[in-house]
């Protein structure tokens, strides 16, 4: 059984101890299954209820071939060095100290590259340093801004702006920028270096660092978002800590907290149609491939998101202040696209790519390149990466259709060196 630090256990109340309870989990992602260690190890029965047939929520590594390397993640792909992320570190250790998980089955760290010298940069068709791409100026790329930002870099502006948050507390941020969309927020505060007497920035400066550092449109949520979204560089403790993934997949990490769980107390294909009191417990009924299930438990997790939580009809309400919340909650598009060649061509054309990303205005967007497997002959996977409105002008087109398009978008960026 892993063995967690005392504060991560804490929070289960230490009377819990006193009488083993039986609990039932809904959603077999990393919250549930990170439950399930946690309770397990106090002693407690877990029963997790997974509405799909696989586990992991938002990990998912989608495996071409069982060779090497040939897999590209269409959920979650990194791991930053945010002092947030220490929960993670501390499980993955636990867990490779427990003897009850195989040593095949143990998660491994590799270094994850955010850039290298060979990536590249196409916007405004103009070619650029993809490497280093924060430090593309309108000037460099022919967008039309007032003279005082040509030569201003896209980071150097981003940086000013997200500044002003340094020294508020995140509930002093809620409080005095909530109300504003991070591009009103540009337009009415945002410093300009070159001009110290004026405060905002004009809508094409707005548009030009969007379109640099990140994705159509992101611009247009809120302050508090945009602030969150950051924290995977804000709260970073060194500028040159390198980030991570793991080794032959994300996906690695919940099949070795499944393993620890038991795949006894997981169940596939349950859709929980409801989650009702009845007396002192709780009674949960799901949907299973062999008709309706209903079991008594003494609690009921649901380590599931809003948009899963607000589809179960049958369920106590919450406040209705709470109930608003979970009806409207924002959900971001995001299409990825994992591409396997014959070659890792973009390793052999001079410079080599290892790593990194690159960056266009081109229907891909962003070109995410593997950290693993470098130099390796054979395969490799390309993932082609687009956000918000980038990624919803997806939808339409077939699978054929998106393949012919990222190909065609490919061959601009590498001169119909693409090895399909």
């Amino acid at each position: 059984m892993a063995t967690f630090p005392s504060h991560y256990t804490y929070a289960i109340g230490q009377t819990s101890r006193r009488k083993v309870l039986n609990i039932g989990i809904v959603g077999g992602g990393a919250a549930g299954l990170y439950a399930a260690l946690l309770l397990q190890s106090m002693g407690h029965l877990v029963t997790i209820y997974e509405a799909s047939g696989r586990i992991g929520g938002r990990i998912f590594t989608y495996h071409f071939s069982s060779q090497p390397d040939q897999y590209f993640e269409a959920g979650a792909m990194r791991i930053p060095p945010a002092k947030f992320q220490q929960i993670l570190l501390d499980l993955i250790e636990a867990m490779n100290d427990d003897d009850d998980l195989p040593k095949e089955m143990h998660v491994e760290l590799i270094e994850y590259f955010l850039n290298s010298p060979g990536n590249k940069l196409l916007i405004n068709n103009v070619a650029g340093d993809g490497q280093n791409f924060g430090n593309t100026t309108p000037a460099s790329i022919d967008w039309p801004v007032p003279d005082k930002f040509k030569n201003q870099t896209a980071n150097d502006l981003l940086t000013s702006a997200v500044s002003l948050f340094a020294n508020l507390s995140f509930d002093e941020i809620v409080e005095k920028y909530d109300n504003f969309s991070f591009r009103h927020f540009l337009k009415l505060f945002a410093p300009n270096k070159a001009d110290t007497t004026t405060v905002g920035w004009p809508d094409s400066v707005v548009d030009f660092v969007e379109t640099v550092c990140s994705q159509t449109n992101q611009f247009a949520l809120s302050c508090t978002e945009l602030y969150m979204q950051y924290q995977d560089f804000l709260d970073q403790t060194s500028d040159t800590d390198p980030w991570h993934t793991i080794k032959a997949g994300m996906d690695r990490l919940p099949q070795a907290m499944a393993h620890l769980v038991g795949l006894e107390n997981i169940i596939f294909g349950a859709r929980v149609q409801s989650v009702q009191p009845s007396g002192r417990k709780v009674v949960l009924t799901a949907e299973g491939y062999n008709g309706l299930v209903s079991e008594s438990y003494d609690r009921v997790i649901l380590a599931i998101p809003p948009a899963a939580l607000k589809m179960i009809a049958d369920r106590p309400l919450f406040s209705p202040v709470k109930e608003m919340a979970i009806r409207s909650m924002h959900f971001e598009g995001l299409y990825k696209m994992g591409m396997r060649f014959k070659t890792r061509f973009w390793e052999t054309t001079q410079p080599s790519t290892q790593g990194g990303q690159s960056t266009t205005d081109l229907p891909i967007r962003w070109i995410v390149y593997p950290s693993n497997g470098i130099g390796d002959s054979g395969p490799g996977v390309l993932l082609i990466y687009a956000w918000m409105t980038d990624a919803t002008t997806w939808l339409p087109l077939t699978p054929l259709e998106r393949r012919s398009l990222a190909l065609q978008c490919l061959d601009r960026l590498y001169s119909s060196n693409v090895d399909v």
